[in-house]
């Protein structure tokens, strides 16, 4: 296999206002190889990579940027149009914001294709095809004709992967290309890209899960307020890390380990969390035969589960099993079809909104994407304020000590109060994300997803935080994750769905140690584990 290098960058350094970001950064990605890029959120790995675009959009500086071969150092917008797709292309992180809503995602696909090759029309959207098939895209003729809000999660990253290799690129950097996608999906993807390792491109993979970077990565660079702390193969970082930061995201992975044992070590050791037996207790919330379709695509059908108080029960399946509807109408944010949910006792849905205005409060959610949840006229201070005031106000400087209390909770600095949520990184917005639904102090938490962007050692800290406060308030948590370590350490009970059913439930170990559907058994075992 050829080692030809297709990017040299030395020395790169991008500073934001005056603020660095990355700090002499150098690394090289060759033809047939699978280059890693790992550490926490806001650790300068976009940054890095939206750089080797031009799209950084700071003020850059490097002794050295060639890409296959030519000098990128000082390419106008328009030489950059001309490598972008066809040379160098990225799979983003966030589908929703990636892709136009307004815009069929065929089109948004084969854009590349009008910018980059002779192809005809009939020709262009045969390719878009081909490419959302080799993605595994169901369906790829219908999805390429509907509209990314059309498209559950999954399907947008898909569409999103499908737009960075429609024009065939040399290198493909990919930016958490799997943050929104199920074990069997993942490995469909991580497939993909080492189908692209093994036709001689290059991959730059940025990634907070180190089991996927275990599996693909042929090298590893872990980088740390905008450095690399430590580089080389894999094997060697992984079993023999020589820095202390590489060390503790190790130790944060999720590894199937006991319900409530605490993950990893960030900064100052944290006290162990005790051990305790599930409660059999008064339900939190329950749903009997919810059921909801779309024309004639049934999206759910009889679905039913109960959530004691104080526990969490993990929903699980595959993008577009029915999941996130499922949630909806939890929330009342979708009116079922056929079907209701009690919460605490009482009725929730399907009842207009006036009717149960007196339980809103009682229940909250985190969604999948932080940052179009929320309002971008607010501030941090603002949107906490907001939440904390039930809606009344979002000045109000009373609020203040209580802002800065749900900050310090995620482990947000005070100082972000006065920043929008579009000047943070992904795992600064997810975490505010889950510091806003905790304000009202909710009886039930819907988190759809809650950790998908976040690297393991934030993502460990989280989900320790939300044991914590369940253990202290006895919060009761409905679980979506299409990340099974996730599940496995989170959960009491474990759903699982396929195509619009709940096809098998019960405690976690008996999901995990003894399942009884095939459908089950192939989830687990895609699940990709470090070690």
């Amino acid at each position: 296999m050829s080692q030809q290098t297709l990017i040299t960058l030395k020395d790169l350094s991008v500073s934001f206002d005056g603020a660095p970001a990355v700090k002499n950064i150098s690394l090289t990605v060759r033809a047939g190889q699978v280059l890693a890029l790992v550490g926490e959120s806001g650790s300068g790995k976009s940054v890095t990579a939206r750089s080797l675009l031009g799209l950084s959009g700071g003020q850059v500086s490097a002794s050295e940027l060639t890409i296959c071969g030519r000098d990128a150092l000082n390419l106008n917008d328009s030489a950059w149009q001309k490598i972008r797709g066809n040379t160098i292309s990225m799979i983003l992180q966030d589908a929703l914001m990636a892709l136009d809503p307004l815009r069929a995602v065929g089109r948004e696909i084969g854009d590349g294709l009008k910018e980059h090759s002779s192809l005809s029309r009939a020709q262009r959207v045969q390719r878009v095809h081909e490419v959302l098939a080799s993605v595994n895209m169901p369906d790829p003729e219908l999805r390429a004709k509907q509209r990314s809000t059309e498209l559950s999660g999954g399907m947008r990253q898909r569409a999103l992967i499908a737009q960075a290799l429609v024009g065939n690129p040399q290198v493909v950097i990919a930016d958490e290309a799997t943050t929104a996608l199920d074990s069997q999906l993942t490995a469909l993807v991580l497939a993909q890209l080492r189908a692209l390792k093994d036709q001689g491109r290059g991959v730059l993979m940025i990634s907070h899960d180190l089991a996927q970077v275990a599996h693909l990565a042929d090298e590893i660079a872990v980088m740390r307020h905008g450095e690399i702390v430590e580089s080389g193969p894999t094997a060697q970082v992984l079993n023999h890390p020589q820095h202390e930061y590489t060390r503790q995201l190790l130790q944060a992975v999720p590894s199937g380990v006991p319900r409530f044992a605490p993950l990893s070590i960030t900064g100052a050791p944290r006290p162990s969390v005790p051990e305790r037996q599930t409660p059999a207790g008064p339900l939190a919330l329950s749903a009997t035969n919810l059921s909801k379709s779309f024309g004639k695509h049934v999206a759910v059908a009889q679905v039913s589960f109960e959530l004691p108080q104080g526990t969490t029960l993990g929903l699980v399946g595959e993008s577009g099993s029915g999941k996130t509807t499922t949630a909806r109408m939890v929330l009342g944010l979708q009116k079922p079809d056929s079907g209701t949910v009690d919460l605490l006792g009482e009725r929730f849905a399907p009842l207009h909104e006036p009717q149960r205005s007196q339980l809103r409060e009682r229940m909250g959610a985190i969604y999948q994407n932080p940052l179009g949840s929320f309002d971008p006229r607010y501030s941090v201070g603002q949107l906490l304020t907001d939440a904390l005031s039930g809606g009344k106000s979002k000045r109000d400087q009373s609020y203040s000590q209580q802002v800065d209390q749900l900050l310090e909770q995620v482990q947000l600095s005070s100082k972000l109060r006065s920043r929008s949520p579009r000047e943070l990184s992904g795992g600064q917005r997810q975490r505010l994300a889950i510091a806003r639904a905790l304000a009202p102090k909710p009886s039930v938490l819907v988190l759809d997803e809650p950790v998908s962007a976040l690297d393991v050692s934030i993502q460990a800290t989280v989900l320790d935080l939300l044991d914590q406060i369940q253990l202290e308030t006895g919060t009761s948590y409905l679980f979506i994750s299409h990340d099974l370590s996730v599940i496995e350490h989170m959960s009491d009970y474990v759903a699982v769905m396929h195509q619009g059913k709940i096809i098998e439930q019960g405690t976690t170990a008996s999901i995990f140690g003894s399942p009884q559907e095939d459908y089950t058994r192939k989830l687990l075992a895609a699940m990709p584990r470090l070690r």
